[in-house]
């Protein structure tokens, strides 16, 4: 039996990591807005791949998606479907962080390594 440490008291990852919070882009005039696209939050080159370095091992090491999720998890983060992208989220809080896409992870490619079964959908007030 493998006994997991418990993550419900941890620091939110997105605590531990400030350079991963999303990057800010500044406010538009009232006239100028436009509902912003669901891609949000986007992050920078830097970080991106600052993050990309942080969750590598686990992409690359994993055999079917629970040991995946286990690894992230290990690392503070989720992963979870918005709209029909897979997305890296803070597993504390819920908060999205970037698609795996802008990560340069296929999630196709994810799918051929470990089957159809994706990550849950998050509920609707988690979107």
């Amino acid at each position: 039996m493998i006994a997991l440490q418990d993550f419900s008291t941890a620091t939110p990852a997105t605590q531990m990591l400030p350079s991963f919070a999303p990057m800010h882009l500044p406010q538009r005039s009232a006239a100028a807005a436009r509902p912003e696209p669901e891609r949000r939050p986007r992050l920078s080159c830097v970080t991106a791949a600052e993050l990309k370095q942080h969750v590598a091992s686990e992409f690359s090491a994993a055999g079917d998606w629970f040991t995946l999720c286990r690894g992230l998890r290990r690392k503070g983060l989720c992963l979870r479907m918005r709209g029909e992208d897979l997305w890296l989220f803070d597993a504390a809080s819920l908060t999205a962080i970037s698609s795996c896409e802008d990560l340069g992870i296929d999630p196709m490619e994810l799918e051929l390594r470990f089957g159809p079964s994706q990550p849950q959908r998050p509920s609707a007030q988690a979107a």
